[in-house]
């Protein structure tokens, strides 16, 4: 049976674009399965702007930006009430609470502890996926080497380890952002988007 899967994805920036690259080369069995990703890079207003005949997602960091995190969920769900009502496609937001740095983490262990800057994470990914100490993590040749070492089963792991995170948290700790339920750092809904991607194809 073939599975050909088209999202079309718009990215904070550069990490997030190279790993869904990486996750669908880890997904193709040529000719068999193909999903592919078409990414651009901006907020999820640009969405309204590229909307497609797809399935849409937005890739974005909270950053410590209050504001723009909310709007951004804010346009999610609204895109996505509209799509399912008018085309039947699925509008997804997919964010990283502080940062996509975390995620590349969760890949290769558990880490579960706030944090009150953008650059706390980077320590702990030179020291994980080996890079030297004074590596700057989102550029270009270090992604690749960072993603060179991110197999299928890593991205399971890194959705159980989120899946485990929220699960962790209090009732007390959350805040609503139009329907979406969001907590403090650290937290996903990234997990959220890519467990549907896994489990379309049939590898979750």
């Amino acid at each position: 049976m073939m599975y050909r899967k088209t999202y079309f994805c718009v990215c904070d920036g550069q990490q997030e674009e190279m790993y869904l690259k990486h996750v669908a080369f880890l997904l193709k069995i040529f000719p068999e399965r193909v999903v592919t990703f078409n990414t651009t890079r901006g907020s999820a207003e640009r969405l309204k702007k590229n909307y497609t005949e797809y399935d849409n997602a937005a890739l974005f960091d909270y950053d410590f930006k209050d504001t723009e995190f909310r709007q951004n969920i804010i346009i999610c769900e609204q895109l996505r009430r509209k799509s399912r009502r008018e085309k039947g496609k699925n509008v997804y937001h997919a964010y990283s609470n502080v940062n996509i740095d975390l995620w590349f983490i969760l890949h290769k262990e558990d880490f579960n502890r706030p944090v009150a800057s953008n650059g706390a994470y980077v320590v702990d990914v030179r020291r994980i996926y080996g890079l030297n100490r004074e590596a700057d993590i989102k550029e270009r040749a270090n992604l690749e080497r960072i993603l060179r070492q991110i197999t299928l089963e890593d991205v399971r792991h890194a959705i159980r380890r989120a899946d485990q995170i929220r699960a962790g948290k209090l009732e007390s700790d959350c805040f609503m952002v139009d329907s979406v339920a969001c907590y403090g750092n650290p937290d996903f809904s990234l997990h959220d988007f890519l467990k549907i991607v896994l489990q379309d194809c049939g590898e979750l």
